[in-house]
């Protein structure tokens, strides 16, 4: 009589492919790589290096795929990257949009909306929670994503138009207009969020 058959040895990942307890993933690592960009870019654009600036913004938005596939792949997911992934996103575009309205690239007002809507949401959890002394828990909102990819569209496009001369003035102007009504959309939309979230906090059972 024949013995069962054995099942098959799970294959173990590479060391450098685990999960960390400490968030020293891979994921996490090629996140860090978009962190260390951010100085980099900021000094090209303001040497007007606009041909360097552009080539690493494309390997910093190389690195954002990269680490999501790696993290959802391997099982990277960690709280380390939850806040460290957002956070060198958030960086690099306010640092690329800054320097784009200070050389006079973007317009001063479109900053302006733009920084206004992330203090504002910030202010908003803070006020809600401080105010109502609950955990307020608000989802991620698809205005938000939409308006995050049109404000590197956007910072992209001037760049390379900057870089390679491609007369895209018509290309930007819609993509200004494109990115101040998201961004306001949004704003309006994480606001109607926060009281639903509110409400949803208030509804539930205390401990």
């Amino acid at each position: 009589m024949q013995p069962p058959p054995q099942p098959p040895r799970p294959v173990e990942s590479r060391w450098f492919l685990k999960p960390s307890r400490y968030g020293l993933t891979l994921a996490n690592g090629v996140t860090a790589i978009r962190l260390v960009l951010v100085p980099f870019i900021a000094v090209a654009l303001l040497n007007e290096r606009f041909d360097q600036a552009f080539w690493m913004m494309i390997a910093a938005g190389a690195s954002d795929a990269v680490d999501g596939y790696i993290a959802r792949a391997f099982g990277h997911k960690s709280l380390v990257g939850a806040y460290l992934d957002p956070m060198a996103d958030k960086l690099l575009l306010i640092t690329t949009l800054g320097i784009l309205t200070y050389e006079g690239h973007l317009p001063v007002w479109l900053m302006a909306l733009v920084f206004g809507r992330d203090v504002a949401i910030v202010v908003t959890v803070a006020a809600f929670t401080l105010m109502k002394r609950v955990d307020l828990r608000m989802q991620p909102l698809f205005i938000s994503k939409l308006t995050t990819f049109a404000q590197v569209a956007l910072v992209v496009v001037v760049v390379a138009n900057l870089a390679f001369d491609l007369e895209g003035s018509r290309l930007v102007t819609g993509l200004i207009w494109t990115v101040a009504a998201a961004t306001a959309a949004s704003w309006v939309a994480y606001f109607l969020e926060g009281l639903r979230a509110l409400k949803a906090a208030e509804a539930r059972p205390s401990a």
